[in-house]
């Protein structure tokens, strides 16, 4: 299971940088959702995401945080909101 913390993700930047440090993306992440695509096809692992005060998240990345949902669900990752 891997936590990603809703309330430090306060806009789609923030959101990046807290998925490359809890899916421990490689360097040379681009930061945006097509990137984040590409790194999540190259896995083999398929771990739940959990995303705490998904609310706050919600709110504070609006489409980003729909197209975030999408991503991982388009690679084969459960998520849950919490």
């Amino acid at each position: 299971m891997i936590a990603l913390e809703g309330k430090r993700m306060t806009g789609r930047q923030a959101m990046h940088e807290e998925l490359k440090q809890k899916l421990s993306l490689p360097d040379y992440y681009g930061g945006n959702l097509d990137a984040l695509n590409d790194c999540l096809g190259e896995r083999r692992e398929r771990e739940l995401i959990v995303i705490e005060d998904a609310g706050a998240f919600l709110e504070a990345c609006g489409t980003s945080a729909v197209g975030l949902l999408r991503v991982l669900n388009d690679n084969g990752l459960q998520v849950l909101l919490d």
